[in-house]
């Protein structure tokens, strides 16, 4: 700057002192060097911090990771969920976290069921009504006296899973049980080769209260008969004061070659179930009839090999 002419000798003192103290003051050269190393570092911290969390990330998929803290030029304290220890292999399932139940071991065994039950459990009766009346029946049969079939001992009394439930029908019942209707249910022995062999018609009232039980038990006798009606099967279909329509039904023991049997009644012919070496048949009664059962047996083959008209039951 350039005195001025007019300045007086104080003056131009004063300002050479103010000239000399701007020139003290002055800021020296910014040091970008300095600076610019700084933020290279900085930046450098950064990316390896990036770089380790996505590592985690990628090692340990699934896992959820914090987000990482922050602090003065990346170096705060990183916050992240560590991942859980391996879980414990699962045990076999507990019925309480199944929701099944346990099983029983008291639970009672009943009866074998019918293999054909749309054939052989009839007139609205069910496998459990069958069974019960089966129970209740071997229960009672069984309570009062040593044979409920004849009078001689010893006696054998029937196990409930040895009996197969044959054949469980309606009837209107007799001059002896009264009008009915009576639920019956005929069960036997399910091994026809066992030492002891049961074979039982049960008869119950429509609430499955017990009424009574015929038929046979003992020793399988030796026979050769093909077909062998059962001699209280009469009962069954024979009833004289019945009016029709009635249902009626049919029984008895069978040979091995027999594969298909048949039963013509009243104006029909039935096909006959066959069971643990027995034929149960039974049918509705559309007109009376006018004669006995007419039996049919057939082999494998198709061939006739027994026709109670000709063939007589007896040996």
């Amino acid at each position: 700057m350039n005195d001025r002419e007019d300045d007086s000798p104080l003056e131009r003192r004063l300002r050479e002192l103010l000239n000399e103290r701007a020139e003290r003051v002055a800021p020296s050269e910014a040091p970008l060097e300095a600076i610019a190393r700084k933020g290279r570092v900085a930046r450098q911290r950064s990316r390896v911090a990036l770089g380790a969390g996505l590592a985690v990330l990628v090692a340990v998929p699934g896992f959820a990771i914090a987000a990482q803290g922050s602090g003065s030029g990346g170096s705060g304290a990183d916050t992240a969920v560590q991942p859980a220890g391996p879980s414990a292999p699962a045990g076999p399932e507990t019925p309480q976290e199944s929701g099944e139940s346990p099983p029983d071991p008291e639970q009672e065994v009943g009866p074998l069921p019918p293999s054909d039950p749309q054939r052989q459990l009839l007139d609205g009766i069910t496998l459990e009504q069958a069974a019960a009346i089966l129970e209740r029946c071997v229960e009672e049969a069984y309570a009062d006296q040593p044979d409920p079939y004849v009078v001689q001992t010893p006696i054998v009394n029937p196990s409930i899973e040895d009996l197969r439930i044959v054949l469980a029908w309606e009837s209107q019942g007799n001059e002896n049980q009264g009008p009915g209707p009576w639920l019956r249910v005929l069960a036997v022995t399910d091994d026809p080769s066992a030492d002891y062999h049961h074979q039982m018609t049960c008869t119950a009232d429509p609430d499955g209260n017990f009424s009574g039980v015929q038929g046979s038990a003992g020793a399988p006798p030796e026979r050769e008969q093909v077909v062998l009606p059962d001699s209280n099967a009469s009962r069954h279909y024979a009833g004289d004061e019945w009016t029709t329509p009635f249902r009626w039904a049919h029984y008895g023991e069978i040979s091995p070659e027999v594969a298909r049997l048949t039963v013509t009644y009243a104006g029909a012919t039935e096909e006959a179930a066959l069971e643990s070496g027995y034929f149960a048949v039974a049918g509705i009664a559309e007109q009376s009839p006018d004669g006995e059962p007419v039996i049919k047996a057939y082999d494998e083959g198709g061939e006739l090999i027994h026709d109670s008209r000709t063939d007589s039951v007896f040996p």
